[in-house]
């Protein structure tokens, strides 16, 4: 096995320094000065050891303002080789027919998991996602988080995990479906859910999650043939 370089044992020390420090993703991380000083080593090998996990999505790099904990917690951003499937309509259905498996499930655990905070956050961004629907905004981003959000409240950190990676289904189920589902569906299901979250009604959330999912599947397959 090839020795780490300098850099690599400044990457680790990194990880293990916010490992031990139980640091969140947008934490920030000390300064360059403070880091050298922790770790004994020079700016050069701490900038190329940042760099390093700034490739690996562990830090986010921000001009002017430092580094702090990504909140891609680590994860490739094409860990399942999506990239390379060219077609995007059976891809949708796929990974719809992957959601399915756990994302009603995953409901069902927030609505009796949640704490209050969590259960304003899921609320909140229901509106968000609507509030860009009808305003005619992208609500890409306002969607992955609403999943995110409710993913993070099922007090599962693997499933906090899989619903990031899973993310990069949304963006195509949008663009596969033309938006045509926002209002039908979308801003529908996402309040229900919401809502069965909020009132800590555990298969209720699960069931319109299912709904949810479900409705979009057959949409895609619909348009397949």
């Amino acid at each position: 096995m090839a020795k780490a370089t300098l850099a690599e044992e400044t990457a680790q020390a990194v990880i293990r320094y916010i490992i031990d420090n139980r640091l969140l993703p947008g934490d920030k991380l000390p300064t360059e000065p403070e880091f050298m000083e922790k770790l004994s080593v020079g700016r050069g090998t701490l900038r190329e050891g940042i760099k390093l996990l700034a490739a690996r999505n562990i830090i986010d790099i921000r001009q002017g303002a430092g580094s702090f904990v990504s909140p891609k917690r680590g994860i490739p951003d094409d860990p399942l080789g999506l990239t390379f499937i060219y077609d995007d309509n059976e891809l949708v259905v796929d990974m719809l027919d992957v959601r399915l498996l756990f994302e009603p499930h995953v409901a069902r655990l927030a609505a009796s998991q949640a704490t209050e905070q969590q259960r304003a956050a899921i609320m909140e961004q229901a509106d968000e996602v609507e509030r860009c629907i009808k305003s005619g905004e992208s609500y890409i981003a306002a969607d992955a988080r609403f999943h995110r959000l409710i993913a993070e409240a099922s007090g599962n950190i693997v499933f906090g995990n899989l619903t990031y990676i899973l993310n990069t289904s949304i963006a195509k189920n949008i663009e596969i479906t033309k938006d045509a589902q926002r209002d039908s569906n979308t801003i529908r299901y996402h309040r229900r859910i919401a809502l069965a979250i909020k009132n800590g009604k555990p298969n209720d959330a699960a069931s319109d999650m299912s709904m949810h999912l479900q409705l979009l599947r057959e949409f895609v397959r619909e348009k397949m043939h």
